[in-house]
């Protein structure tokens, strides 16, 4: 797998379709049947039992914290290596053990299952609780929820208020609210101290690549981290929402003062090939010294550890703010 669709997966490990989807029961076929758009998942603050709205429009009465926890995402791994200890853990995704883009990937005992695209195997371990993000495929989904199986999901992660919104979310739905809170928190003060100390600096012309050709434009917590890191997103120019692609002369002509770029364990050949390229080398910001890595675990990640990566590339634009 390329690190490109490797990173577009990280969050979808339930979402291919179930090949043996002939074999299952009558009764979880039915959940195929009716499709409709699922919501985000919430349940109130407070003791137990309490309610959990799920996805479907479905309630389910959690008697007690869950303690049978299958994460299928790497985000919600990271969030609940947090807040809650591995034991009440059954299953993360098959992401969680990868260190150049994961931030738990030493959380986690090796007897914990690891979980990719099918519901059957989430089905056969008896979650109390499944966490799964919007990008799991609808069919899956309704397998899940049809199974019985109580399922929280989260689908928004374009900012750190999102963010924080699903921290808060799965501390609710597994008993652990002040945790939550101290980690939501935590982002919170770190922002706070980003922006005052970057409050009277000159923005950056930036541009985030991820070679050979990707980039984030706004409306994606990418470019909240450039923007609250001092910078001055350039693809906005371009009219990119979302995650884009561009040519090296568009990277060229858009002459960025600095460039941030991700760092995998597998992509330092294609930056060191992008050396020998002519119109690279006349790319402002390479031609002053200002490509700066990040570690792919921070920044290209949508737990709290953003805010690592945040950090890092506020440093790095604005070295000065962060003097002693």
């Amino acid at each position: 797998m390329t690190n490109r669709s490797r990173r577009w997966a990280l969050a979808a490990c339930l979402g291919a379709p179930l090949a043996a989807a002939a074999a299952l029961s009558g009764r979880l076929r039915t959940a195929l049947i009716g499709a409709r758009g699922f919501t985000d998942s919430w349940a109130a603050p407070g003791g137990f039992p309490k309610t959990l709205h799920g996805p479907a429009g479905d309630e389910r009465i959690l008697p007690g914290p869950p303690r049978r926890i299958a994460s299928t995402y790497l985000a919600a791994d990271e969030v609940l290596a947090a807040l809650v200890p591995a034991d009440r853990v059954i299953g993360v995704s098959a992401y969680a053990d990868d260190p150049s883009t994961s931030n738990c990937h030493d959380a986690y005992p090796a007897g914990i299952a690891r979980l990719r695209a099918d519901p059957e195997t989430v089905i056969a371990l008896a979650p109390d609780l499944v966490c799964v993000a919007g990008y799991t495929a609808s069919d899956p989904l309704r397998l899940l929820v049809g199974a019985g199986l109580t399922v929280a999901r989260w689908s928004r992660f374009d900012s750190f208020a999102d963010v924080m919104d699903e921290i808060r979310m799965l501390g609710a739905v597994v008993g652990e609210e002040a945790r939550a809170e101290a980690l939501a928190g935590g982002i919170a003060a770190l922002l706070a101290d980003v922006e005052r100390r970057l409050a009277a600096v000159p923005r950056v012309r930036v541009l985030y690549y991820d070679p050979p050709t990707y980039t984030m434009g706004r409306g994606t917590l990418i470019d909240e981290i450039l923007t609250r890191a001092g910078g001055e997103n350039v693809v906005r120019e371009l009219g990119i929402v979302g995650p884009g692609q561009i040519g090296l002369e568009t990277v060229l002509a858009l002459e960025p003062e600095a460039i941030i770029t991700p760092n995998y364990a597998d992509n330092t050949s294609i930056l060191q090939a992008l050396g020998a390229d002519a119109i690279w080398r006349q790319v402002p910001a390479v031609r002053a010294g200002r490509v700066h890595e990040v570690p792919g675990a921070w920044i290209a990640t949508v737990s709290h550890h953003a805010a690592q990566g945040l950090t890092r590339v506020a440093r790095v634009l604005h070295p000065d703010a962060f003097a002693a």
